[in-house]
C-alpha cells in the first residue's frame, strides 16, 4: 500500500490535569536537583511543560523521569512522557510508557488512541486494532479514532471493515483529504480501480498538497488499462517526490512500452545518478540503448547488470543479442550458451546460438539448431533462408534448393533482397541437379 504521510500531532495530556499544582519558580534548563522529594514534583512538571510547549523533547524526558523517581504511579507523567519518546522517535520505549499509563488509567481514551497510532507506524496494526477498537467505541464521533481504526483494520486484512470505518471518518468529516486517501489505496488494493480512481482525484482535489493521491490516481489509471492518462499523474508525483526511484522505475518502463525511449533514457540516467546499484536499472538502461541501436553502451550495462546478477538468464540472452549487434560472433555464442545453461527452454537464446554459430561460418554446427527451428509451428521465413545458405556453404544442393523453395513460398515479397538471392540460386541450384 502508498504511505501515508506520518502523522506527528499526536494528542498529549496538559499538565494542568494534575489537580492542586501551583506555579513555582522554574529550574534552570538541564538543571535536576541532586536529590528529588515529593516537593521537587510541581517543579519538575513544570519544566517537563515548558519543555515540551518549546518541542524540547529531550528535556521533557528528563524532567519527566526525574517525577516518576518520585511518584511512579502519575499516569499523567507517564503519558507525557510517551509522547515525547514518540516525538524522538524512540518507539519502543513510548509503547511502554502507553503501557504504563494504560496500566494506572485503564480506558483513558488518549492513551488508547496515540498507542494504537504509534503501532501502525512500526507495523504492528493487529495490536493497533485493540487499542483503536477501543478508543472508537469511547467514542464514536472522533474521527481521528475512526480514521486509524480503518487503517489498522485494513493492514490486518478486513477490508469491508476498514471501509466502514473510513466512511464513518468521512461522514464526520467529508473534506477529509487522507480519508479518501485511505480508501482509495483500499479500493486500489482490492483491485477496484474505478473507485479507487475516484477516491484519489477526491483527495487530490481536497489537498493539492497530496502528491500521494496523484500516485494512487494514475495506479487506478494503469489498471483501468488507460497508461496514456496515468503518465502525466506520475510526472506530477515525481515533481513533488523526486525521491522516489521505484516509482520513477515505473514511470520510465511504461515509457519502454509506450516506445518513448528519449523519455524512459532520461528517467534512468536520473535514477541510475542517485543510486546506480538500483535493482533492475543497469539493465533497464541496456534495454533502452539496444532499443535506440546503441550498442556499444547497452554492451556495457548489461555486463554491470551481470556483475550484480549473474545467475541472470535472459542478461546474458539479452547481451549476447547486443554482441551479434557488434559484431562480437563468439562472444555472443558465450552468452547464449550460458543463458541455456541456466534457462533451457530460452527459445530467444536457441535462436541467437544458431545465429552466431551461421556468422561464424560454422554451419555444420548451426544446421542442427535451424532444423530444429524449422520444424517448431509457424517458423518465419527468414529460417529456411539461413538454412538454405548453410546447406550450400556445405554444397548440399538438394537440401538447400528444398529450403530456398520453402524460403520463397512462405516469404511472398517480405523480405525482397533475401528473395532475389533464393531466386538466382535456386535457379543455379535446378541447373547444377540436373547435369
Amino acid at each position: 500500500m502508498l504511505r501515508a504521510p506520518r502523522t506527528a500531532d499526536l494528542i498529549r495530556l496538559v499538565l494542568a490535569m494534575i489537580v492542586g499544582v501551583a506555579p513555582v519558580k522554574v529550574a534552570a534548563q538541564g538543571e535536576r536537583p541532586a536529590s528529588a522529594k515529593p516537593a521537587d514534583v510541581p517543579m519538575l512538571l513544570r519544566t517537563a511543560s515548558e519543555a515540551l510547549d518549546r518541542k524540547d523533547l529531550a528535556g521533557a524526558v528528563k524532567a519527566l523521569t526525574a517525577v516518576l523517581e518520585v511518584e511512579p504511579e502519575m499516569p499523567e507523567a507517564w503519558f507525557n512522557l510517551a509522547y515525547a519518546y514518540t516525538g524522538l522517535n524512540q518507539d519502543e520505549e513510548a509503547v511502554k510508557a502507553y503501557t504504563k499509563t494504560l496500566q494506572l488509567r485503564p480506558g483513558l481514551f488518549e492513551a488508547h488512541l496515540n498507542l494504537g497510532i504509534l503501532l501502525i507506524e512500526m507495523n504492528r496494526p493487529a495490536e493497533a486494532a485493540l487499542h483503536l477498537e477501543e478508543a472508537a467505541q469511547q467514542k464514536p464521533e472522533h474521527v481521528r479514532a475512526r480514521l486509524y481504526y480503518g487503517r489498522a483494520l485494513a493492514a490486518t486484512g478486513q477490508a469491508e471493515a476498514a471501509a466502514k470505518q473510513f466512511g464513518e471518518a468521512l461522514r464526520l468529516d467529508p473534506s477529509l483529504a487522507i480519508a479518501h486517501f485511505d480508501l482509495g489505496q483500499l479500493h486500489l488494493a482490492r483491485k477496484d480501480f474505478t473507485n479507487a480512481l475516484a477516491a484519489f482525484e477526491k483527495a487530490a482535489a481536497l489537498d493539492p498538497q497530496l502528491p500521494q493521491a496523484s500516485l494512487g490516481a494514475a495506479l487506478a489509471l494503469e489498471g483501468l488499462e488507460r497508461p496514456g492518462e496515468a503518465v502525466p499523474l506520475f510526472e506530477e508525483y515525481l515533481a513533488a517526490k523526486p525521491d522516489d526511484l521505484e516509482t520513477r522505475f515505473h514511470l520510465a518502463r511504461i515509457y519502454l512500452e509506450q516506445e518513448q525511449k528519449e523519455k524512459a533514457l532520461e528517467n534512468l540516467r536520473t535514477i541510475y545518478g542517485a543510486n546506480p546499484q538500483q535493482p533492475g536499472v543497469a539493465a533497464a538502461l541496456g534495454d533502452v540503448h539496444a532499443l535506440l541501436k546503441q550498442f556499444g553502451e547497452s554492451e556495457k550495462y548489461y555486463r554491470e547488470a551481470l556483475r550484480a546478477s549473474p545467475q541472470g538468464a535472459d542478461l546474458h540472452r539479452a547481451l549476447g543479442q547486443t554482441l551479434l549487434h557488434l559484431e562480437k560472433f563468439a562472444d555472443a555464442e558465450g552468452e547464449f550458451r550460458t543463458c541455456l545453461k541456466l534457462d533451457p527452454k530460452n527459445s530467444d537464446a536457441f535462436r541467437g546460438l544458431a545465429t552466431s554459430l551461421y556468422l561464424q561460418k560454422r554451419y555444420a554446427e548451426a544446421i542442427p539448431l535451424l532444423e530444429a527451428q524449422a520444424a517448431a509451428p509457424n517458423p518465419p521465413a527468414a529460417v529456411f533462408f539461413v538454412l538454405a545458405t548453410s546447406y550450400d556453404h556445405l554444397r548440399d544442393r538438394p537440401k538447400a534448393l528444398a529450403n530456398y523453395e520453402r524460403f520463397l513460398l512462405l516469404s511472398q515479397n517480405q523480405n525482397p533482397d533475401q528473395e532475389w538471392q533464393a531466386r538466382q540460386r535456386a535457379k543455379l541450384l535446378r541447373r547444377e541437379l540436373r547435369k
